[in-house]
């Protein structure tokens, strides 16, 4: 995701340099900015984009061992499919 990228490429920097802190500041940064996003396009509905941010971030969650990522990605996919089933629901029903 391009949104986020800028942080991918910070931490990449900041392991390679051994600057251990700074990495830990942009891992968090990166936390933010997937989950702050992929929140938004929930609460706007956008689930397409949601998921694809989801699982963007499940990558990266992976590549930077970043479990703290992974648990927020898991929360907002228990939120779609809720969201979906209201959707078949209310199709349903009409």
């Amino acid at each position: 995701m391009p949104t986020c990228a800028r942080w991918e490429r910070l931490i990449s920097w900041a392991e390679k340099n051994g600057n251990k802190l700074k990495a830990l500041e942009f891992k968090e940064k990166l936390v933010e900015c997937i989950v702050y996003t992929a929140r938004e396009k929930v609460a706007r509905r956008e689930l397409a984009e949601a998921e694809e941010l989801i699982k963007y971030g499940k990558e990266a969650a992976k590549r930077f061992g970043i479990e703290e990522l992974s648990f927020h990605l898991s929360l907002l996919e228990k939120e779609i499919a809720k969201i979906r089933e209201r959707r078949r629901a209310q199709a349903q029903s009409t």
